[in-house]
């Protein structure tokens, strides 16, 4: 029985800010205290984004706050995360930021069935301020459209 993990924090501003191209899951490597912390839910997306280094790709400027029964200095608590995902999946990932300017940004954090953290990335377009202004002022033109239709 393969059932779907449930979210446990999702990022907002990706809903608000990119135009979705694809959506995939990976998992993290994290450390034992950054488990518990964002077990703890003492973490924050903030501007948080993937990029890769040397083929691998990497969550950075994920901050996950400090756990208080681990002895940790500040530099860790934003250090680049390594994503787990197959060798395929970077390949198909890899042209889609070099070539035609995507961002992949973490939507959301849940838990796999056996507790494991996973992330739930979303390969899209930057709409800047302005782009998600006219996004949200055509979507209420469209709500207003089929309430007419009706």
């Amino acid at each position: 029985m393969n059932k779907t993990p449930e979210i446990f924090a999702s990022n907002k501003r990706v809903q608000h800010n990119f135009r979705m191209v694809e959506r995939l899951q990976a998992g993290i490597e994290l450390k034992g205290w950054e488990a518990k912390a964002i077990r703890s839910r003492t973490f924050s997306f903030g501007d948080s984004y993937c990029r890769f280094f040397g083929g691998e790709l990497y969550l950075v400027q994920m901050s996950i706050g400090p756990y208080p029964f681990a002895h940790i200095s500040d530099d860790e608590l934003k250090r680049r995360r390594r994503l787990l995902l197959h060798k395929r999946e970077l390949t198909k990932l890899s042209p889609l930021v070099t070539q035609q300017g995507l961002t992949i940004v973490p939507a959301s954090l849940s838990f796999s069935e056996k507790g494991r953290v996973k992330v739930d990335l979303v390969v899209g377009k930057f709409l800047g301020e302005r782009g998600s202004k006219e996004a949200s002022e055509r979507r209420r033109l469209d709500r207003e459209m089929r309430g007419y239709l009706r």
